[in-house]
């Protein structure tokens, strides 16, 4: 049987050479298919760092913008350009090597990133920018002493141990003996410092106050309406003082929230306010830095639990009348005689009173002869004395009193704020490098102030109140500093050993 050899399309052929042909030609492609590999494989290994790095040098950049840290963004630009450029150089060298060596070659930019990689290029983009959040608010916590400017420590003065009793600020009372009956019947909200101050009388005082009533009639302004106490605490043996109407009544304006003051933290400690303190800290700070009314009638109606509002009649009147006037009673019963600081100060913005109406003008009584404030200088400079000795209500409460009557005499604090307290008063001649606390009141038809002043180096260390209930001295804006001034500059050049 025979077997049909089929003839190939292109003639004859050896069945030995087709095979070679055949295994030569796989063989060549082969070769190819492996270079090939080799040459599209480089590039695209060289250019994914590139790319990472482009993209995290704008992720990167935008951080360093927003978080203002151009020196760290400048530090890792470069140290990616430098690895940028250690990239592109390897991949120069490695293209100039012969075939052969190929494969070796790809693991050469290997160790070369690794070399340039930095901690920065190893950290997530989300640590570098914890780590700038960091930093900047470490910075921010180690700068807050720097930042917090606290006001000086109030000074403390000493207080006088008793002297002759003939020669106190006040003249001694002498108790009748029906008021013992009636003294265990004292109100529980009173003043706690019941005996006056007793500094000794100073004729050498007595001639820097004439001196100062002669400061001002020489301007043309009127003697009468004028009252000046001096309170030197400057020898701590010995308390001196000297007045000019020193014990006559007048007008107070808003020295007499400097009282107010005082009776609110004495119902605080009595528990008489149930709410916290903090609650009215503002309104302190209103009532007694700026002299805001509206702060003060707060306190007041706090104080007294009394609110303003429409006339009453009866019972009900009568009722309102003594919880006010127990501010009154409050002083009254530790000895300041005579004292009235019932009446609260206008105008009064959110009960939209521009004065007094309602039950607060039946307070007032008669319209031809009105009851108002009235306080004595001397009485004045008492309260003064008690609060920087720490014997008002208590230490704790003397030492925040005092903290709210510290003012600032740099001009720079006070010469913007149309309501400071400085201008046209007492601190506004006075050097800026001491301590001065003050309450002023002020109104078209008066101007008072009650200050304590104390030097450096304790040479000077003293208490001025000064009331003028007249017009005229409301106009005048310079009587007030050049008797301040003249009053500081007698007592500052005295010599230091006299004191002692």
């Amino acid at each position: 049987m025979q077997v049909e050899r089929r003839r190939s399309p292109i003639g004859p052929q050896r069945p030995v050479q087709p095979q070679r042909q055949s295994s030569e030609r796989p063989v060549k492609s082969r070769r190819q298919s492996s270079e090939r590999p080799v040459k599209s494989r480089r590039p695209i290994q060289t250019r994914r760092p590139i790319d990472l790095l482009q993209k995290s040098l704008s992720i990167l950049e935008i951080i360093c913008v927003n978080l203002r840290s151009s020196a760290l963004y400048l530090r890792l630009t470069d140290r990616a350009k430098i690895h940028e450029r250690g990239i592109i150089q390897s991949r120069r060298q490695s293209s100039q090597r012969p075939v052969g060596p190929r494969r070796q070659s790809s693991e050469g930019p290997v160790p070369s990133r690794r070399r340039v990689r930095t901690k920065f290029s190893r950290l997530k983009y989300r640590n570098i920018l914890c780590l700038i959040a960091g930093a900047i608010a470490i910075g921010w916590i180690v700068t807050i002493p720097f930042r917090i400017r606290r006001p000086p420590e109030p000074p403390v003065i000493l207080a006088q141990q008793p002297v002759s009793p003939q020669e106190t600020l006040s003249p001694p009372t002498i108790e009748p003996s029906e008021n013992l009956a009636a003294r265990q019947s004292e109100p529980t909200f009173s003043y706690n410092i019941k005996t006056p101050p007793n500094p000794v009388y100073s004729q050498e005082l007595q001639g820097i106050v004439d001196e100062a009533v002669n400061i001002a009639t020489s301007k043309g302004l009127p003697a009468e309406p004028l009252s000046i106490t001096l309170f030197d605490v400057s020898n701590s043996k010995t308390h001196t003082f000297a007045g000019y109407q020193n014990q006559t009544l007048r007008f107070p304006a808003s020295v007499a929230k400097l009282f107010w003051m005082a009776a609110f933290y004495s119902a605080i400690e009595k528990g008489l306010i149930t709410q916290r303190e903090s609650t009215f800290k503002n309104d302190l700070e209103q009532m007694i830095r700026v002299s805001n009314n509206d702060a003060a009638s707060r306190i007041l109606d706090k104080i007294t639990d009394t609110k303003s509002g429409g006339r009453l009649a009866g019972e009900e009147l009568q009722t309102w009348l003594k919880k006010r006037t127990q501010i009154n009673t409050f002083f009254q019963s530790a000895g300041y005689n005579d004292i009235r600081i019932s009446t609260k100060n206008y105008p009064i913005y959110y009960l939209r009173q521009e004065g007094p109406i309602g039950r607060d003008l039946q307070l007032r009584g008669d319209a031809s002869q009105p009851i108002r404030n009235q306080v004595t200088t001397d009485q004045a400079a008492r309260l003064i004395y008690e609060i920087y000795t720490r014997q008002a209500v208590s230490s704790v409460a003397s030492r925040k009193m005092a903290y709210l009557l510290t003012r600032d005499l740099d001009p720079k604090a006070w010469k913007n704020d149309p309501s400071n307290s400085i201008q046209g008063f007492l601190g506004e001649s006075l050097p800026t490098n001491i301590y001065f606390g003050s309450k002023v009141g002020y109104t078209s038809k008066s101007r008072s102030e009650a200050a304590f002043v104390r030097t450096l180096d304790d040479r000077a260390i003293y208490i001025l109140v000064v009331f003028a209930d007249d017009p005229a001295y409301a106009k005048d804006e310079t009587a007030f500093p050049a008797i301040s001034r003249y009053v500081f500059d007698r007592l500052n050049a005295r010599d230091p050993s006299t004191l002692q």
